[in-house]
């Protein structure tokens, strides 16, 4: 493998299979769902609402766990708690475990909120002055961004406030029911919020901020705020996977974007082509996680379809049509 590339999923509310599906398209995982040997430098995120608030599976968290335990060296894991996830710890101090065993609450507990990477910020909401004003406070103390979550586990896990929801004065997390309306709307100064959202993220280096939350329809959406938030990319990672059962986006240096959903994949000519262009593109087939491994001499003949590796498991097929 290459340089370094981050995956991003986002509200798979519950469903394995598209976790599975997306990373075995992009050659990250086999059939069984486990990590492929030989890879390296890579990032995975998850940006939040990996449960389900009201039927929370056990299998996901013991899902993550097993990912966690087993990632490659060099490779890095890191999983957000969004509305959901927070839904379930406040319920859980209220004496409603939902089923979740002590140990996997506290698994749901010690994930982040947000996470900085070079110039992203990723999160399962939208940024608010609550949240930016936090993290330029870390700045001036010196402090890396990513403390803030260790600040917000002491501070707010007391399952006394709906972290999400603005009515109850927390919207240091953003759950903007209205984020077009929150970025437009002008404050005392005459300044739109949007305006001095950017100048806030720029003073702390970001320019792109990645997240999920609000589903859009198969495909994600990119430069979702450039007119109210300008110089901002925003990207909106919820394309509905867990209906889909694909979906992820692509970061790579230089602000290389690529996004992965049942459109590209259509216009890419469909699913076995599709993979084969990921997997080029990151350097996750077999003769690139396994240089060593002499390579059979080129045939002439036509390749049997039953030669070819990695067929994906019946469960997780997945077609779409136009």
């Amino acid at each position: 493998m290459g340089s370094w590339f981050t995956v991003v999923l986002s509200d798979t509310d519950n469903d394995i299979k598209s976790i599975h599906y997306s990373l075995w398209m992009l050659g990250l995982v086999g059939k069984s769902g486990k990590w492929k040997k030989g890879l390296d430098n890579f990032r995975l995120v998850h940006t939040g609402d990996w449960l389900n608030k009201s039927h929370p599976k056990q299998e996901v968290i013991t899902l993550f766990e097993t990912m966690r335990d087993t990632l490659p060296e060099s490779a890095k894991m890191v999983i957000l708690n969004g509305n959901h996830e927070l839904a379930i710890l406040q319920k859980s101090d209220n004496g409603n475990t939902m089923g979740l065993s002590k140990a996997q609450l506290e698994f749901i507990r010690n994930q982040d909120i947000m996470y900085v990477h070079a110039n992203n910020l990723f999160i399962h909401g939208y940024p608010t002055f609550e949240l930016l004003r936090l993290l330029i406070q870390l700045q001036e103390e010196s402090v890396d961004l990513n403390a803030f979550n260790d600040r917000f586990r002491k501070a707010y896990y007391e399952g006394k406030y709906a972290l999400f929801r603005e009515r109850e004065g927390m919207a240091i997390l953003g759950d903007i029911r209205q984020a077009q309306a929150y970025y437009r709307s002008k404050g005392s100064n005459g300044k739109s919020h949007g305006r001095v959202i950017s100048q806030m993220l720029k003073k702390l280096g970001i320019d792109t901020v990645i997240h999920g939350h609000r589903p859009n329809m198969l495909v994600q959406q990119d430069f979702e705020f450039k007119l109210d938030v300008p110089g901002i990319r925003f990207i909106n990672n919820d394309n509905k996977a867990r209906l889909s059962k694909l979906g992820a986006t692509l970061i790579k240096e230089n602000d290389w974007v690529r996004f992965i959903n049942p459109r590209e994949m259509y216009w890419a000519g469909g699913e076995k082509s599709y993979r084969k262009s990921l997997r080029k593109l990151l350097g996750t087939r077999k003769k690139d996680l396994n240089p060593a491994v002499e390579q059979p001499p080129v045939s002439l003949e036509p390749p049997l379809e039953s030669l070819q590796s990695d067929p994906p498991p019946d469960s997780l097929q997945t077609r779409y049509e136009p």
